[in-house]
């Protein structure tokens, strides 16, 4: 669930004036016709409810202390901001907090485990047996739970049964749309979480059953489904992630792992683990492990060469690459260091290759062969026009000048990096760090007035065929040293020609304490301004926010604000909403009189 924040705050005393008249109708009538199953306070002002609809459906509220709503979500499909189930639980909270009745309910909700423990056995059969009479799903999920109770049922079979009659029931044809396609993922999720109980019981045969019914159906349903929303791929990847958890548990035994191992092998060579994400990839993983728990390397060895092989026929292929790189890694593992090592010279054209010689090499200290591997690997990456990779490789190249303390070296890489797309502190500080202070100061002076001149001379080339100005260009370049150097006059300067609002308040709290009278000669104008080129509500009470902002930080500015605030009103009378917003700036006044 992904909580929504409210810009504007919504109340539980009137929210219902702020959402739509169709949507607050049917939450009412989900409140009084009881949909709201359950709601418990978690932690202070955050609740949980469950809310019964065509599913259950999971909502959160965070409420502050004087009831304002600042937060809240809900798992149904609907798109829009505030769904119907969203207002059945508003409504309650209302009623409940109003009448100081929650307490009482969530006293109630913990007292269930005292509830179960005074109930007899006797009594719990008959529970169970009147409910599967009439609940086939109660009755299949209690057949399933205790399934190693009962050594005549075949759990496998009972799963891929109920598995498939899930799909068929969501399904329209040989389709699956996104709606149906939630509920669907809602309830396969419930037989994972049965695997991952499972699991924490020790139960692990029957837990990898469940989880490879779950795979072995689900992994099908994503060549006929819309899975724009990641649920089929999420489950996928869930029932993959059991599936390790069982193989690398240190009590299970050999013959669960023997049913794993077997599994996986016949899995991954299905091309549609494959083509449809990365979900072969894991699998080749837990392959990998369970070969050498197994010692079962010749199997695992054989199907990799087999994919290189497959994969050989292609000019370039990532999969190519990363069996080659699997397999160099599982020879080690295993102790077959000489293979391993054939193999790494024959292929150091990959890059995930090379990386490992690189590393292993620097951790045997042999820098000056990490390098020459590094430099090579430099110009391959650069005659295939792979820029990322050449930088991957010259910050390899700056941890070895490090280990070297090669100063010059160092230098000449974090001052790169510093500056490369961007201002990054981290590579700023460690290029700072490398000289004493006087020295820094004479750098640092050289480096900006480089940058100047070489922003001038680029516009000036360029004058008459771009849109911006020396100046826009130097405050996005110049503007994080200053603030690292506390240059704040020349910080203050640079600013001075910009007109943008949102570009001045960045540097709003490194001057504040300095140059208050400044700042606000700069922000009336770009008040101003903003007014003029706003066109929505959100705008403007960002515009608003931003104003009462600065008379918060700057008092001496107040009136000059509110009289910008209600100009820009006198000049749009027509923008009601605007108006209704700035108005939060021209009630200041009479607030602090």
């Amino acid at each position: 669930m992904d909580n929504k924040r409210i810009d504007q705050m919504l109340n539980l005393k009137n929210f219902e004036l702020q959402i739509s008249d169709k949507i607050v109708f049917r939450g009412r009538e989900y409140f009084e016709n009881d949909a709201v199953v359950d709601l418990e306070e978690t932690e202070e002002g955050l609740w949980y409810a469950e809310v019964m609809g065509s599913d259950t459906y999971e909502v959160e509220v965070k409420l502050s202390g004087n009831k304002k709503i600042e937060s809240y979500s809900c798992d149904c499909p609907y798109d829009g901001d505030m769904c119907k189930h969203m207002v059945a639980v508003l409504f309650i909270l209302r009623e409940e907090l109003l009448d100081n009745i929650v307490k009482k309910k969530t006293a109630t909700k913990t007292d269930f485990k005292k509830l179960l423990q005074k109930i007899s056995l006797e009594e719990y059969q008959e529970f169970i047996q009147a409910h599967a009479a009439s609940d086939k799903k109660f009755k299949s999920l209690v057949q399933r739970y205790f399934a190693d109770k009962d050594s005549q049922m075949d759990i496998a079979k009972s799963y891929t049964k109920h598995l498939k009659s899930l799909i068929r029931s969501r399904s329209s044809g040989d389709y699956i749309d996104y709606r149906s396609i939630y509920g669907l993922a809602n309830e396969i999720n419930g037989l994972l979480d049965e695997s991952q109980l499972l699991i924490e019981k020790g139960t692990f045969l029957n837990a990898f059953i469940i989880a490879r019914s779950v795979l072995i159906e689900v992994i099908e349903i994503i060549t006929y489904c819309d899975d724009s929303s990641g649920y089929i791929g999420d489950i996928i990847n869930s029932s993959i992630g059991l599936i390790k958890n069982i193989a690398e548990e240190v009590s299970v035994t050999i013959e669960v792992q023997k049913e794993i191992f077997s599994f996986v092998q016949s899995a991954i060579s299905l091309p549609i683990y494959f083509d449809y994400g990365d979900f072969g990839y894991d699998m080749v993983n837990i392959y990998s492990i369970l070969a050498i728990k197994l010692n079962k390397h010749t199997s695992y060895l054989n199907f990799i060469d087999g994919q290189i092989k497959k994969a050989s026929t292609a000019e370039y292929s990532y999969r190519k690459d990363y069996f080659l790189v699997r397999k160099i890694a599982f020879l080690k593992t295993i102790g077959n260091i000489s293979d391993a090592q054939a193999l790494v010279q024959k292929n150091l054209d990959i890059v995930d290759v090379r990386r490992g010689e690189v590393s292993r090499l620097v951790e045997e200290r042999d820098f000056f062969s990490a390098k020459k591997l590094i430099i090579e690997g430099i110009e391959i990456a650069r005659k295939k026009d792979h820029p990322g990779i050449v930088t991957g490789w010259e910050k390899e190249l700056l941890q070895i000048a490090v280990l070297e303390n090669d100063i010059e070296t160092i230098r000449y890489y974090t001052k790169h990096f510093a500056f490369d797309r961007g201002f990054h502190l981290i590579y700023y500080n460690q290029w700072k760090s490398s000289y004493d202070i006087a020295a820094w100061e004479q750098e640092i002076e050289e480096y900006i007035e480089e940058i100047i001149s070489r922003v001038e001379t680029k516009y000036q080339n360029e004058k008459g065929k771009v849109w911006y100005s020396p100046h826009t260009l130097l405050l996005g370049l110049l503007a994080p040293i200053y603030i690292e150097e506390k240059y704040w006059d020349r910080l203050l300067s640079l600013i001075s020609n910009e007109i943008d609002l949102d570009r001045l308040l960045q540097y709003h709290d490194h001057l504040l304490n300095i140059y208050p009278v400044q700042l606000l000669a700069l922000y009336l104008p770009a008040f101003e301004r903003k007014g003029d080129i706003v066109g929505n509500r959100r705008e403007y009470a960002d515009l608003a926010s931003k104003m009462i902002m600065v008379i918060e930080t700057i008092p001496v500015g107040k009136d000059e604000i509110i009289f910008v605030a209600e100009e820009i009103c006198r000049k749009y009378p027509r923008r009601p909403a605007m108006i209704d917003e700035l108005r939060r700036v021209i009630n200041i006044r009479t607030k602090m009189t």
